[in-house]
């Protein structure tokens, strides 16, 4: 038996993957309807459309949105949607869809249907009862590109419409000025027929266009004899102008008005293919789609469907135009379409199966015993990857033989890897389109094989697939091609695994981690019958890949992690680019820099500084004779010798110097040749990588040869490279490191044990200073220098030095005089102490301390404690040591008892360490030193610094300073000691005057304040209370104004206080006196002349401000008043009363009068002594006056 006869369908029959939306010619429908593969999704689909069709509820809105990515079936989806309504295929549609659900058993949880049978059945009762009319297009080929891209699917939706009506589909100003009208006055068909008689044919839309161009006015003089209302003229220019009123409101009424008299049971379905490519990311046309539906919804009652068609769901559209940016809009516009169907959910091989691969009935039981009969061969021969399957049960085997299921999903991979890469045309996808095709071709050409024979992979690379391949595709593959044919064993063997290498190679990077292209997967897709021993077919693989290998067609990848070595596919750009890295030259340097890389991120301890017990070491690299970490005269030399010049380790050693740690890389590297060959070639790479790149292909290959490089790296190069790094000898010096003393350690661990144990062998006294007690900052250097001397610290047992003192006490003997602190610190930095500076300076601290040496501090001696904490660090250079001098007890104890007595303590610091001593009765971290009781009283006498009583304070400042000046403490406390009577006196006096100005001074402060305010008020103290004047002003220069003083001085206020408020007391009442009595007479004047008392000043507000003050001369010059009464009178003769012309006013009493302001002469040039004198003065002023009135009504007298 022969495949081709196991096809339920002729294998040999035209089979078109593609569905054209407007392709309804009698053979093209019987087998789009015959070949038809129902799924659940398309059952549930077409139910869920014709069901709301039907119904018009529970749907608002009239729109339908079937998306499905490209070659999915949408098309089809829509024509067989369009063969289910329209009359003449209706039965043969149904039929086929009804028994598509029948064949569903109910319990199959396989199937997910959405309704029951009875529901399609009672669907499709009413669909063959009721009146529907569709029109289906593809909306590219029926828009107008002259016409407004605004309204595209205005102008589509209504072409479309008038053609359904007989009108003109192509020219709706034709169709809605002339077709339209004559139809409705009943004589279009007549309209036809005369155009019939005059040798045209108005129904061939290309005849009638013609005509419209070419004889109008014949057409409208044919059209004008039928309907003579008609305005030929009007309809001419609209025709040549294409002029028409088009809107969606218009088009809703044309449609409701169509409607009206076609019954409940009519529907219009408008069923437009490629939605999205016509949109084509355009916002305006997108929203006039909404639109016409909105329309459609309010004007036609949901008898007027749209369906749409499209690669995307409508949220992907609405964000390729923008519209979903608008929230407020997006969940409207999403309901116009309240019914939706996807299709990406279905299975390219079921559908294949179904159309191309079903076998008739009787040839089942056939393939069922050949399945029986090789089951256990097909475990053995198609070795897959777990996602890949071969044969799960027998039904498989009869659905899919003679092809094997992982076939399909291997070809998918390949379709859309090669459309990424350009090798096919963008219609070229792994959909359903696609498979179909290559399935239906590669069945035909293997129609005449017997039964037995399965379809290898190689076999769908066939013509079909081949005359896909763009020019990029041929380009890549013909060169594994040519090379086949030079394959002398079996030529044609070669080019089928170049053909299938090609395939696999060039699948997605995601894919081939499931599917790589190793030995086992290339045998096992090329086995095509069970006979053949698949180890038999394996070894020739083998062969034939590595032909291509040693012929740059494809690169063998080592496996990861123990899995199977896989081939990538060369292509032309990458053999180019392989030969120009085989030449590149790798030098020292080249390789250097490769391996410090790989070396020093494995050892990431090995830095420029190395910490060993108590300080940093300075490290340098050598790699190749290249220096890195740029140190110059480095305390560690770390080298990675890289050749095999030495026979032994040991041997190398002898010529080492002691500072050098050697790891002996060289001969370990040497012997792996495929490390060194590798690492060779990743160094070509890297030098290639630095040449410029010559075109875009070759950017693009290098970058694919730097990842091949760095997987290389990763996977061989440096895990190889650790191998050795945790296995080759260590050299430290003179001596080869024993590998017990490393314990086994690798990587970072391993170095760090190897430097450390090469540390210790240069500085083998560095432990003498590793214990707790020896600082490792800066600030525990500080804490450890202030810290006190505790009873028997340094007496007893401890009198004796421990190792560290003992080796700086050792130094210090043997030099001369003095020693620079710098210098001891340099001297046991070296080997073999290789002591941190602190703990130097700590150890030659502690011998301070034991008073076995004085530190100078820039030739000053006796250096203050907190000095040396707060700079020994950072100037180490400006300190010497030399011998300590001892002071005797009995200086010390005379020195507690004079310090204890001046200071009025109980006791005074308990120790007996003179250094201590001074320090402690000195420095600021002591609450009872000198420095802290000259700091408070430097805040004394901030307060008191103007006061006559401040000198005993002054004078104790300076007693504290000339103490602390002193750095020798023997003369210190000497000083202390003969100072100890004066100073005991002056501490008490000081004493005293701190407590006055803690508790008294604002008291002694308010009574210079006093004597200050009223300095000219005491010349108005009468004469019997002048003795307190005299008494109180001496406060000003009173050197003790404290105790009895101060309450003398309190008692002297409040007298004289008490006799300068009586005087004021008397003046205040003078001045009221005075000014009542002016304001008094300047009212009456003001009343005279007419003028409003507010004119002058408030009599309340100048009599208290008058009396206001405290000065007692002030208020003895407020009692004289002449000048107020001036100016006063001035502000009422400046008076003017303010007039209205637009009001009348009240008639004023009388008329005022001119009155004039003057001063009278009234100095008399000879003294008065007689009465006469008196008349003859008053008759001057007389006459003065009558001079005053000649010329005014009155006169002020103000002077």
């Amino acid at each position: 038996m022969k495949l081709k006869d196991l096809y339920s369908k002729p294998i040999n029959r035209a089979v078109n993957p593609a569905v054209s939306a407007t392709k309804f010619d009698a053979e093209t429908e019987r087998i789009e309807i015959q070949e038809y593969v129902f799924t659940d999704e398309i059952i549930n689909g077409l139910y869920r459309i014709l069901d709301a069709i039907k119904n018009n509820q529970p749907y608002d809105h009239v729109g339908i949105w079937i998306d499905g990515y490209y070659g999915s079936g949408k098309s089809h989806f829509l024509k067989y949607l369009d063969y289910c309504i329209t009359p003449v295929t209706q039965e043969a549609a149904l039929s086929r869809l009804l028994e598509a659900v029948k064949a569903i058993d109910p319990m199959d949880e396989k199937h997910n249907l959405s309704f029951e049978c009875n529901d399609l059945q009672s669907l499709c009762h009413w669909l063959k009862k009721a009146t529907i009319d569709t029109c289906i297009f593809n909306l590219e080929t029926s828009y107008d590109n002259a016409t407004d891209k605004k309204k595209a699917f205005l102008h589509v939706f209504w072409n479309e419409f008038n053609g359904k009506r007989g009108f003109n589909k192509f020219n709706i100003t034709l169709a809605q000025n002339l077709e339209k009208p004559l139809q409705e006055k009943g004589v279009f068909d007549v309209f036809k027929a005369r155009i019939a008689e005059e040798g045209g044919d108005w129904d061939d839309p290309s005849m009638a266009a013609d005509m419209i161009d070419n004889e109008l006015q014949m057409v409208l003089d044919i059209a004008k004899s039928l309907a003579p209302t008609l305005d030929t003229e009007s309809i001419r220019e609209r025709i040549i102008k294409r002029d028409t009123n088009m809107s969606i409101d218009r088009f809703g009424m044309e449609l409701a008005s169509y409607l009206k008299d076609k019954g409940e049971d009519y529907r219009l379905i408008l069923l437009a293919d490629e939605v999205s490519q016509f949109i084509n990311k355009e916002r305006d046309r997108y929203l006039n789609l909404q639109e016409i539906i909105t329309k459609l919804s309010e004007t036609c009652g949901n008898r007027v469907w749209v369906v749409c068609t499209a690669q995307q769901d409508i949220s992907e559209i609405m964000d390729d135009c923008h519209v979903a940016e608008e929230r407020d809009k997006e969940g409207k516009i999403k309901g116009r379409f309240e019914v939706k169907v996807s299709l990406k959910g279905t299975q390219p091989e079921v559908i294949t199966q179904k159309r191309i691969l079903d076998k008739k009935p009787e040839v089942e039981e056939v393939l069922g015993n050949l399945y029986d009969k090789e089951k256990a061969a097909f475990d053995l021969q198609f070795k897959l990857p777990n996602s890949y399957e071969s044969y799960n049960t027998k039904e498989d085997f009869i659905a899919y033989y003679p092809f094997v299921p992982y076939q399909f999903k291997l070809i998918m991979q390949v379709f859309n890897s090669f459309l990424n890469l350009g090798y096919v045309a963008k219609e070229v996808k792994g959909n359903e389109r696609s498979i179909i095709k290559v399935v239906h071709s590669t069945a035909k050409q293997q129609a005449d094989a017997e039964l037995g024979k399965f379809i290898s992979f190689d076999e769908l690379y066939n013509n079909m697939f081949e005359e896909g391949l763009q020019a990029r595709g041929h380009k890549a593959v013909t060169n594994a091609t040519d090379m086949a044919k030079k394959y002398d064993r079996d030529p044609q063997l070669a080019k089928r695994i170049a053909n299938i290498l090609f395939m696999i190679c060039n699948i997605s990077q995601t894919d081939q981690l499931v599917f790589p292209a190793t030995i086992d997967n290339i045998t096992s897709i090329l086995v095509n019958d069970m006979e053949t021993p698949r180890l038999t077919v394996k070894q020739e693989v083998e062969k034939i890949v590595e032909f291509f290998c040693d012929n740059n067609i494809i690169r063998r990848e080592q496996g990861k992690e123990g899995s199977l070595d896989t081939f990538s596919f060369y292509s032309e750009e990458e053999m180019k680019v392989a030969q120009l890295i085989q030449i590149q030259p790798v030098d020292n340097n080249t390789q250097g820099e490769q391996l410090k890389e790989i070396f020093f991120k494995y050892f990431d301890s090995l830095k420029n500084k190395v910490q060993y017990l108590t300080r940093s070491f300075s490290v340098g690299v050598t790699i190749n004779q290249r220096n890195f970490l740029a140190t110059n005269n480095p305390d560690v030399l770390v080298e990675f010798y890289m050749d095999n010049d030495f026979a032994t380790s040991e041997e190398l050693a002898m010529q080492n110097v002691p500072n050098r740690l050697i790891f002996y890389v060289g001969p370990m590297y040497r012997e792996q040749k495929r490390l060194y060959n590798a690492f060779y070639w990743y160094c070509k790479v890297n030098g290639y990588m630095k040449t410029p790149a010559t075109s875009k292909e070759n950017e693009d290959t290098r970058k694919e040869f730097a990842s091949r490089a760095e997987e290389l790296f990763e996977g061989q190069i440096k895990p190889g490279f650790h191998k050795i790094l945790d296995a080759c000898p260590v050299i430290s010096g003179l001596t080869v490191i024993d590998e017990s003393e490393l314990n086994g350690k690798r990587g970072k661990d391993r170095f760090h044990a190897s430097i450390q144990k090469h540390l210790s062998n240069i500085y083998t006294k560095g432990r003498l200073v590793s214990g707790d007690v020896f600082p490792r900052t800066t600030d525990a250097l500080r804490r450890s220098i202030l810290r006190d001397v505790q009873p028997g610290e340094y007496e007893g047992m401890n009198t004796v030095l421990n190792e560290a003192e003992h080796e700086v006490d050792i130094y210090l003997n043997k030099q001369y005089a003095e020693v620079n602190v710098a210098d001891i610190v340099a001297k046991f930095a070296k080997a073999p102490y290789g002591w941190d500076a602190l703990c130097t300076l700590y150890v030659v601290n502690e011998l301070v301390r034991r008073h076995n040496r004085d530190y100078s501090y820039s030739n000053n001696p006796n250096v203050e404690t907190s000095l040396v904490a707060n700079r020994l660090v950072s100037e180490t250079n400006k300190f010497t040591v030399r011998k300590a001098k001892a002071i005797s007890p009995e200086i010390i104890n005379k020195f507690s008892t004079a310090w204890k007595d001046i200071f009025g303590m109980s006791e005074t610091v308990s120790t007996s360490d003179s250094t201590q001593l001074f320090r402690l009765c000195r420095e600021q971290e002591s609450s009872h030193s000198l420095t802290n009781f000259s700091k408070e009283y430097r805040k004394i006498e901030a307060q008191i610094v103007a006061y006559p009583f401040a000198q005993p304070i002054r004078d104790a400042i300076e007693l504290f300073e000339g103490w602390l000046a002193e750095r020798d403490p023997q003369i210190f406390f000497q000083a202390v000691i003969d100072h100890r009577e004066e100073a005991h006196e002056l501490i008490d006096k000081c004493r005293e005057i701190v407590q006055f100005t803690h508790d008294q001074l604002p008291v002694y402060q308010g009574l210079l304040q006093f004597v200050k305010d009223n300095e000219y008020n005491f010349a108005y103290v009468p004469e019997e209370e002048k003795t307190l004047v005299s008494e109180i002003l001496k406060i000003k220069t009173d050197t003790w104004p404290i105790g009895a003083n101060l309450r003398r001085y309190i008692k002297d206020k409040k007298a004289l206080a008490e006799q300068l408020d009586k005087v004021r007391d008397a003046m205040r009442e003078k001045i009221r006196t005075a000014y009542e009595e002016q304001f008094n007479y300047l009212e009456q004047v003001a009343e005279k002349q007419y003028v409003p008392t507010s004119v002058l000043a408030n009599r309340e507000t100048t009599i208290s401000v008058k009396t206001a003050s405290s000065n007692i001369l002030v208020l003895q010059n407020n009692i004289n008043t002449d000048d107020f009464y001036q100016e006063q009178i001035a502000r009422i003769m400046a008076y003017e009363s303010p007039m209205s012309h637009d009001i009348v006013a009240e008639p004023m009493p009388s008329v005022k009068k001119k009155i004039r302001q003057a001063s009278l002469n009234t100095r008399t040039k000879l003294p008065i002594t007689s009465k006469e004198d008196i008349d003859h003065y008053l008759d001057g002023l007389r006459q003065q006056l009558e001079k005053l009135l000649v010329d005014h009504d009155g006169v002020m007298i103000t002077k």
